[in-house]
């Protein structure tokens, strides 16, 4: 270092010096924007129903699941997760899953086709479902 110029305090940055300083700062900023900015409205991915032969590998929490989770389970199609979705919002959460045959549309086999597949599970034998 040398001697500070006269008239010039020692801690003040020369142009360049600050230049950087800025170029920097802009680029912290725009990764963090960004980061921020994908984490909010990254695309959604598309929900898909399941084929015959997939499971279900967690169980869907019929007091918090929207709709689409809803749509997932078999039996439960968009109209019927609808109706559970209105039901639940009039009526409160469901205490068990057998609580669910009270929604109108949804016959007790359906209901007993969602054991292991919900929470609040379904108690009681499981009964086959015509086919």
């Amino acid at each position: 270092m040398g001697e500070p110029l006269p008239g010039k305090a020692p801690w003040r940055l020369l142009d360049r010096d600050r230049l950087v300083l800025y170029c920097l700062c802009i680029l912290m900023f725009a990764i963090a924007a960004g980061r921020y900015a994908w984490s909010h409205w990254a695309p959604a991915r598309d929900v898909r129903t399941l084929a015959e032969h997939e499971r279900i590998r967690y169980r869907v929490d019929l007091n918090k699941a929207n709709e689409d989770e809803l749509d997932l389970l078999p039996g439960i199609g968009p109209a019927k997760a609808k109706l559970i979705a209105k039901y639940r919002e009039a009526n409160g959460p469901f205490k068990t899953g057998a609580d669910l045959a009270a929604v109108p549309g949804i016959s007790r086999a359906c209901v007993a086709g969602l054991r292991g597949l919900v929470t609040p599970d379904v108690e009681g034998p499981r009964e086959e479902a015509p086919k």
